[in-house]
């Protein structure tokens, strides 16, 4: 009985490992989601630079500058909360016959959701003591309702990607083994120069206001997914 059954089990295994064995074979995609969106809110750093012959006065005349562009960015109606002012720097200035008085300098962040308003602001703090333009930052208020369509798109895009591979090696795309996040982000738009002259950036105001156009803010999103593959 034994030297029966010896052959029909050997013609039993060689018929199986004639057929593609692809259940345990699996492929790894990448795939990539981006969503625009226009932003919606600001970000404006404004530096405040005062010089006097002395540290102290340096420091009194700077504290009266800061507190003008304050009340003037209040004016717009913008919230303490809205407002982050920089530690205060005070170094000593150096001409070209040695030390030459001193200067005082801080930085206000001003975060807005009104950008129709940002020319004004900007052109109106140059009145008020602002010197300085940091740069305007625009961002998105909230971020995560294009986050889920970019992750979305994302995996979309994995699995297109998995299915034409999968049907060129001749198999059909299986059940989704593994899944991982390669990050989400935002990649905002940025306007501005480091540390202009306000002044300057006052007279691009007047003439040219599409100077302050928001662009496009992009989230984006990445994955990896490994998918089980299927003999057909």
């Amino acid at each position: 009985m034994l030297r029966l059954l010896l052959p029909a089990l050997l013609l039993a295994a060689a018929a199986a490992s004639a057929q593609p064995a692809l259940d345990d074979g699996a492929i790894t995609v990448s795939g990539e989601g981006l969503v625009s969106a226009p932003p919606d809110r600001a970000v404006v750093r404004l530096g405040v630079v005062t010089e006097a012959p002395t540290a102290a006065e340096a420091l009194r005349q700077h504290e009266d500058d800061v507190a003008r562009v304050l009340a003037r960015v209040r004016s717009f109606g913008i919230a303490d909360r809205q407002i982050q002012i920089d530690a205060l720097q005070l170094g000593q200035n150096y001409g070209p016959n040695g030390p030459d008085g001193y200067q005082a300098t801080r930085v206000v962040s001003v975060t807005t959701d009104s950008l129709a308003a940002i020319p004004d602001l900007v052109a109106s703090v140059v009145e008020s003591g602002a010197n300085r333009l940091d740069g305007i930052g625009y961002t998105l208020s909230e971020p995560g309702r294009y986050r889920d369509r970019a992750l979305d798109e994302a995996v979309a895009q994995a699995r297109a990607k998995a299915e034409r591979l999968a049907t060129a090696a001749g198999a059909s795309l299986g059940e989704v083994v593994s899944i991982q996040e390669q990050g989400v982000g935002m990649v905002p738009p940025y306007r501005g120069g480091a540390m202009m002259d306000v002044a300057v950036a006052a007279v691009r105001v007047e003439a040219e206001p599409g100077a302050y156009s928001t662009g496009s803010s992009q989230v984006r999103a990445g994955v990896v997914v490994r998918y089980r593959l299927v003999a057909r």
